[in-house]
Parts: C-alpha cells; structure tokens; sequence
C-alpha cells in the first residue's frame, strides 16, 4: 500500500530535529527581547511572540506548498536558478581581469581636488 523507505524516515527526522533547532532560536531571540519589558508583560509578550512564530511558520508553509503548484513561479525560480552561475562567473571574470591588469590607467574620478588626471601608474 505505501511505499516507505529507511531515507524517508531520516528525513523526517533530519527536518523534526531542524524545526527544533530553529524553534529554540527563535525562543531565545524571543526573550532577549522581552528583557526590556515590565515583568507582568513579559509572559504575555513570549506567549503572542511564539504563536505569531508558529502562525508565520504555517502560513508560510502552506503558501509555498500552494506557490510551487504555480507554473510561472516554477518557471521564474529556474530562470534566477540559470542566471546565479552566469552572474558568479560574470563578476569572477570581471575580477580576474583586473587582477591581469592592476595598472591599467583609468580615470581618477576621487582626484579633483589633487590635480592628477589619470590613476594607476604615471
């Protein structure tokens, strides 16, 4: 009837044991910043802060389940996913040829007020 496999449940308990960690974070970024609140109302703060995190949580799992389903949302996701490697390679080869060139002369757009004209070697 259902086809389940060992990996499924390491996942499962990979993503469990990944809420936690997170849950445990978002708690202590919670009380750092009730620190500053009268003690009575620092009970209700941690109380309306961890539901709101729980209510985000949820909303926010539940619109990407229903976003994935979108055909455009899938085809803009794999056109930034094709544009990520073009832009690295892009700028590292930017870079690269400055690093052949350090003393290229451009012009000093900072060199005004000295007079000069050019940067680089002169």
């Amino acid at each position: 009837m259902f086809d389940v496999h060992v990996s499924d449940f390491v996942t499962i308990a990979l993503l469990v044991a990944l809420e936690g960690l997170l849950s445990a974070d978002n708690a202590m970024v919670l009380a750092i910043l009730v620190l500053g609140l009268p003690r009575a109302e620092q009970q209700k703060a941690l109380r309306y802060g961890i539901l709101g995190a729980f209510a985000f949580r949820t909303a926010a799992t539940a619109g990407a389940a229903y976003m994935i389903n979108l055909l455009w949302v899938r085809l803009l996701g794999g056109l930034y996913l094709l544009y990520l490697p073009y832009q690295h390679f892009r700028v590292a080869e930017k870079r690269a040829s400055r690093a052949r060139w350090p003393n290229r002369r451009r012009p000093c757009w900072g060199c005004r007020r000295s007079g000069r004209r050019w940067s680089g070697s002169s």
